[in-house]
């Protein structure tokens, strides 16, 4: 539990743009990917 919670938080911090240096590119650009698809869920809720 402590673990999920863990990476929970880590996942948070990436997605508000912090902590980003452990990354490598691969996680950087599914990060990118997940920002891009929840950005076109807002902008076709706003819709």
């Amino acid at each position: 539990l402590k673990a999920r919670y863990e990476a929970l938080q880590r996942s948070q911090r990436n997605l508000l743009g912090e902590d980003l240096s452990p990354l490598n590119c691969k996680e950087l650009e599914s990060l990118e990917k997940q920002l891009d698809t929840s950005l076109k869920h807002i902008r076709s809720a706003r819709v």
